[in-house]
Formats: structure tokens, C-alpha cells, sequence
């Protein structure tokens, strides 16, 4: 994840925007002696998980207290997901005891008020540039606010009022939310001729005997990181004289280069066996004794091969390139 909460702190410091842990009137029953008891709540949960997911956000969200001496409502901070540009940050937050005339210290509105799930939302200046922050008013001493920063104003404010029905669905007497479109690209779906087909059937018993150390029969699992793709592992025969096991993964989902360690790497050479350009990285995810070699089948999925070899960096893929036309030939299409 990219450090961005140094921006975030920023954000936090300098504006009047957004935010997250905020008391609201209770219904519990007071103490003799003492007055209306007061409720903790997280204006966090003006957005859920599955809302910050679909806007591009990473969860969960940071809170900063609300400090009344400083006119500082209380707010809640995410930072845009690593694959989702432009880079933003998000500030959302709900004040149920402050004056909003107060708090806005005399700042004259930027836009015309806009009906957004149910409220009246206006934009008002913030002291970044790249800032932009709607209001709503909710009561004498209530308001709920929305802002986005990072990108260039007019972007941070199409990405705002994105986020402004999903926010007001969560207050008192909003409208439900609209659906959202995901930001980023979509999630590819399994498909292709890998969905149905079985690793451990790329190599039969006699091609198996043509790699060195590597035992003639495979073991069958599904991956715990990497969605729906599944593997057969060969283990190696030499106990600790350097070969690593022999394994091949099919990603149904999951295109060539999303797999760990190869995202927004090159390969440092292909190999083209019969037509089909399989891309080798040696030091596969900075470890040097481990090597990968990479084939797309569709546009959204792949093959994996994977070995390597401990104690002498010349062998490290081998038996991987040894393999290659072996499994290529069994390919499922």
C-alpha cells in the first residue's frame, strides 16, 4: 500500500472537512444526578465496507477526534486503493454538536445548493487547493460533510459528489443509496479453457521422468492469495542437494501479468515453444532461488510455471525451461 496517511495527516491539519468518531444524543437512561447520557458513534460508519470497496478506497477508515477548542469537527480518512488513479483522499464526517455558521468561520459558498439523497449540499472553499468539500446542514448544531483531495479541484469534486448519496443514506432521514459502478478496472470472471481443466494433467508420468529430481507424481490444491486459481506441485527427489519442486498453476481470472512478483515487472527473456511466448523471470518475486515462467491463454488468464534451484544461480531455471514444452504440448484448447 502506498504511505499516504502523511497526505491524510495533512488534510486533517489544514482543513475543515470530514470525519469519524462523533457522540450523538443517546437512549440510555441517565444517572441520578446527571444529565443526558451521551452515546459514542462512529461516523465511520456513514460508509461501509462494501461502499468504500466499490469507490476505490482502501478500508479500514482512520479517525481523528473531534477537539470543540480548535473548531475541529471529528473526521474519518481513506486512502485511494494502489491500482486506482488518480490518487485521492477522502474525508467524511458528521458533527452533531457544533455551530455550523461557527465552524465554516464566515467562508461563502462556491456552488449552488444541490439535492443529493434527500439533503441539501453546498460546496464551500477549503484552505488546499486541490480540496473540495460539500456541506449539508441537518439541525441547529448538525452537519455532515464530504470531501475528496489529491487530484486537480474539478476531479476531486466529480469524485466527491459520488460519494455525497452514498454518505446520505447512512444519515437520519436519507434515501437509499444508488448503485455504485467499481472504480478501477473490473474484476475478471473464470473462463477460458483453464475454469474446467486440471494442472496436474499437463504433465503425464513419462514426461515427468524427463525432469531431473522431480518426483513422477503431482498433489492438487487451490491458492489462498490468488482468486480461483489452483496448482499441481511435483516434489523434488534430491532432499537438500538445491532442486525445488516442480509446479504448475492455472489462473482462470487472473491475466499474465497480475500474478505475485510479475505485476509491472518484464520478463528477462521469452521462450517460444511451438508459437507460444512464454515470458521467464528469474528471482521471481525477489527470490533469487526461484524462477517463473508465465503464458497467457485469453486476455484474462494464464498459466504459471514455477521451480527453481538453491545453491547455484546458473541452475536456478532449468527445469523450468526443461518443462516448458512438456506442459505447453498438454495445454487444455
Amino acid at each position: 500500500m502506498r504511505m499516504k496517511w502523511q497526505v491524510v495527516a495533512a488534510v486533517a491539519a489544514l482543513t475543515v472537512v470530514s470525519g469519524c468518531s462523533v457522540a450523538v444524543n443517546g437512549t440510555a437512561s441517565p444517572v441520578p444526578g446527571q444529565g443526558p447520557i451521551v452515546t459514542a458513534v462512529d461516523a465511520c460508519t456513514l460508509l461501509d465496507q462494501e461502499q468504500v470497496d466499490a469507490l476505490g478506497y482502501e478500508s479500514p477508515g482512520r479517525s481523528v477526534q473531534e477537539n470543540k477548542e480548535r473548531l475541529q469537527a471529528p473526521m474519518c480518512l481513506w486512502s485511494s486503493k494502489d491500482d486506482i488513479e488518480p490518487s485521492a483522499t477522502l474525508n467524511v464526517g458528521y458533527a452533531t454538536d457544533l455551530d455550523f455558521n461557527e465552524y465554516i468561520a464566515g467562508a461563502v459558498p462556491k456552488s449552488d445548493p444541490q439535492q443529493l439523497g434527500g439533503f441539501t449540499w453546498t460546496q464551500y472553499p477549503s484552505i488546499l487547493a486541490d480540496d473540495c468539500v460539500f456541506y449539508a446542514i441537518l439541525g441547529d448544531q448538525s452537519f455532515a460533510f464530504v470531501s475528496v483531495s489529491g487530484p486537480e479541484l474539478a476531479k476531486s469534486c466529480e469524485l466527491a459528489k459520488t460519494v455525497v448519496p452514498q454518505v446520505a443514506a447512512h444519515l437520519p432521514g436519507g434515501q437509499a443509496a444508488p448503485p455504485i459502478t467499481p472504480a478501477g478496472p473490473k474484476k475478471a470472471e473464470p473462463g477460458g479453457p483453464l475454469l474446467s481443466a486440471d494442472p496436474c494433467a499437463m504433465l503425464k508420468p513419462d514426461q515427468v521422468a524427463q525432469l531431473k529430481n522431480i518426483s513422477p507424481t503431482g498433489e492438487k490444491d487451490t491458492s489462498s492469495t490468488v482468486p480461483n486459481a489452483s496448482y499441481c506441485l511435483w516434489d523434488d527427489t534430491d532432499g537438500s542437494e538445491g532442486q525445488k519442486a516442480f509446479e504448475v498453476w492455472f489462473g482462470p481470472s487472473t491475466p499474465m501479468t497480475d500474478w505475485p512478483g510479475v505485476k509491472g515487472v518484464n520478463p528477462l527473456e521469452t521462450v517460444d515453444v511451438g508459437g507460444k511466448k512464454w515470458g521467464v523471470y528469474p528471482n521471481l518475486g525477489g527470490l533469487r532461488v526461484t524462477c517463473g515462467a508465465f503464458l497467457p491463454i485469453t486476455e484474462t488468464s494464464s498459466v504459471q510455471v514455477v521451480s527453481g534451484f538453491i545453491g547455484d544461480d546458473a541452475k536456478t531455471c532449468d527445469v523450468v525451461k526443461q518443462g516448458l514444452p512438456l506442459v505447453t504440448a498438454n495445454l487444455p484448447g
